[in-house]
């Protein structure tokens, strides 16, 4: 193989581990949300964007570390996600087929939000980057890749290990699995599942927050962003299997390869219609996600 083939091949394995990483972790929170309140939450792209803003403002106009900066962004994630729950999400709870009224909100709070970035973030730049955690390049091969970038994806990766484990070993994580399976028998094991409901919605944002930040570190990005991670996110759950967790870090790694491969040989919009396509194909043969159970 030549270097050529080589960079190419080797630039589109860095670049789908890390997109995949991020597209993992924003459909987890997703299909978090989704699967413990049924929320499908159209603003998921709008946090997304609303992490990487609150990151590029405290590094470049407050001059903060980008590490501490990060680690605000995430816990900042807390206190909002628990007072939207507060004002706004748990109002739901008892309505008959809330989970369209829950789009209707979710829809609302992007457009709401959307204009908000237009008439702030907007006027300042089109294009926004955070200073990187690390500096410095690796060699692979002939291929050089940013420390940065692989400081990203490892960041990524250690939040997905951790997700896994409190989903699967803690107390917490066992109870939302009950709640995923069956809310009426979770209630009856003595699960709280209004409880749940508040603590999955914060879990679920943060990790959207852990996303929208990771993914400004790594790329730099405009405002329009939003609406692509939505789609993207979306298509994940849906292919992946609405509160499988599993499933969106397996289908979130193979859109990011997709997305990856698709942008060296055509652009990244493409991509998007081939996840679109994806999704229709699963609603038509196998509407729970390839892994429902």
């Amino acid at each position: 193989m030549s270097n050529a083939n080589l960079i190419i091949l080797l630039s589109t394995l860095s670049t789908g581990l890390i997109l995949g990483a991020i597209f993992a972790l924003v459909a987890a929170g997703v299909t978090i949300v989704y699967g413990s309140i049924w929320m499908p939450n159209a603003a998921n792209g709008q946090f997304f964007v609303l992490a990487a803003l609150f990151g590029w403002t405290m590094t470049v106009g407050w001059g903060l570390s980008p590490w501490v900066a990060a680690l605000l962004v995430i816990g900042l994630s807390v206190p909002l996600s628990y007072c939207l729950e507060i004002l706004l999400i748990r109002r739901f709870y008892d309505v008959p087929n809330r989970n369209i009224s829950y789009f209707v909100l979710s829809l609302g709070i992007t457009q709401i939000l959307a204009g908000i970035y237009a008439i702030t973030y907007g006027r300042w730049s089109d294009q926004f980057q955070l200073p990187p955690l690390v500096g410095g390049i690796t060699l692979i091969g002939p291929f050089p890749i940013a420390n940065n970038r692989l400081m990203v994806l490892a960041i990524a990766l250690a939040i997905l290990a951790a997700l896994f484990i409190l989903l699967r070993f803690h107390r917490y994580g066992r109870a939302l699995r009950a709640v995923f399976q069956n809310r009426e028998a979770a209630t009856l094991r003595g699960v709280n599942v209004r409880a749940i409901y508040s603590l999955s919605f914060i879990l679920g944002n943060a990790v959207i927050f852990a996303g929208g930040v990771l993914f400004a570190l790594a790329y730099s990005f405009d405002l329009t962003v939003a609406w692509t991670m939505a789609i993207t996110a979306f298509a994940i759950m849906i292919i992946g299997g609405p509160g499988s967790v599993l499933g969106a870090v397996v289908v979130g790694m193979v859109f990011g390869f997709t997305q990856a491969i698709v942008s060296i040989f055509a652009s990244p919009t493409i991509a998007a219609f081939s996840y679109l396509g994806a999704m229709l194909l699963i609603l038509l043969f196998k509407p729970s996600g390839v892994f429902a159970r």
